[in-house]
């Protein structure tokens, strides 16, 4: 079995979950599978060019040959993409399909039905306008790409054009990370028998510190992570309870100016060893997305280090966290009580002891063996695989 991993990476100051889990997929399958069977075709937004792009975003020849050579030459049969936006194009799929090889997609995201790939709006919250008309103009209307008009209009048409020339129908099965995602893809109008659960999954070094304290918030500084609920919880609570927040965005100073007290304490954006580094001594990650994420790397992480979590129920989260076990589920509302309560618990030592025991479940070895026999599956036409 021969398999061809692609990617569309995003650009270097804007490294999200979606590089991390290929990376760490790709280094992974070969580790298993050896170099010889695993190969990678991968681009970079830090190549992009405005200019290039108004004609190439619809498909690329370029990358079209480029795929299908690869896969001719060296007999691939499975050809998996992750990220296919905005340079490789479904190109990639077609490249695959025309070769003779399966091609899968793992679905990061929901852009295949909102152009900001999250189903959010600011101001509005969750937000699923498009799904309700196959050419809404609410993207563009609502500039939900990048917060532009110009991108939106671009994306919006591209995004058509894909799904008017059924450049999806290339695509034999589609990879979800969790069972909330599943069903909201199928209610999308994805065919059931071509959607498989397959979680992402992390290189884990599993730690368990003695001394932790304070709570902790990683993510990017904006309305849709639940930073505004956060902030406003703590502005309620005494010294006590310190809320380290590692992240940066266009709203960092404004909240830096607001929130100026003793126990809110920004440290901007960390590197990657520097985050995990202070998540492992927290006492709880918050983790306060108000939108409907489609996994939730940085929940996983946490546990690892045996850093229990709260999130907002909303979405997946239920299907890591679960509540008094290894975490504490909330909503907006109860959000000040739950902190509080997370405070006094006396269990912390079981929750830490379970988030622990939660991230065995995505580590490496556990979930690429099992992604292995998906494919093997996949080739024998034996897909009915429960994850």
């Amino acid at each position: 079995m021969k398999i061809l991993v692609i990617h569309n990476k995003y650009q270097t100051n804007n490294i999200g979950g979606e590089d991390i889990v290929y990376e760490n997929e790709l280094m992974s399958l070969r580790d298993k599978l050896g170099e010889k069977n695993v190969f990678s075709y991968e681009v970079s937004n830090n190549n992009l060019k405005k200019i290039k792009i108004l004609y190439s975003i619809w498909f690329s020849r370029f990358h079209y040959k480029n795929v299908k050579k690869i896969i001719k030459d060296n007999e691939i049969d499975i050809v998996h993409i992750h990220n296919f936006y905005p340079l490789l194009t479904p190109s990639v799929f077609k490249a695959g399909k025309n070769s003779g090889a399966t091609v899968i997609h793992t679905l990061h995201n929901y852009r295949l039905w909102c152009i900001s790939g999250i189903f959010y709006r600011d101001k509005h919250g969750v937000c699923e306008l498009c799904t309700k008309n196959r050419y809404s103009m609410q993207g563009i209307l609502n500039k939900c790409f990048r917060k532009s008009l110009v991108q939106s209009i671009l994306a919006q048409l591209s995004f058509w054009f894909y799904d008017f020339t059924k450049a999806y129908n290339n695509i034999d099965y589609f990879f979800v990370l969790t069972n909330f995602q599943k069903n909201k893809v199928i209610s999308l109008g994805l065919n059931k028998e071509r959607v498989l659960l397959k979680p992402n999954c992390l290189n884990i070094n599993f730690e368990y510190l003695t001394e932790k304290k304070g709570y902790i918030f990683v993510g990017r500084l904006e309305e849709s992570k639940g930073i505004y609920e956060v902030l406003k919880v703590w502005d309620k609570l005494d010294d006590r309870f310190v809320l380290t927040v590692i992240g940066g965005g266009d709203i960092e100073k404004e909240l830096r100016e607001k929130y100026f007290k003793k126990n809110i304490i920004f440290k901007g954006k960390c590197s990657r060893s520097e985050t995990l580094k202070s998540i492992s001594q927290s006492k709880y990650l918050i983790q306060s997305s108000i939108l409907y994420e489609t996994f939730g790397l940085t929940i996983i992480e946490a546990m690892s280090l045996s850093t229990p979590v709260i999130g907002f129920d909303i979405g997946t989260r239920s299907e890591l966290i679960q509540d008094g076990v290894n975490g504490f589920l909330s909503d907006e509302d109860s959000l000040f009580e739950v902190i509080v309560k997370s405070f006094e618990t006396k269990n912390y030592e079981f929750l830490r002891k379970n988030s622990i025991d939660t991230a065995k479940f995505y580590e490496n070895n556990y979930v690429i063996d099992k992604q292995i026999k998906i494919y093997k599956n996949i080739l024998d036409q034996k897909v009915r695989l429960k994850f």
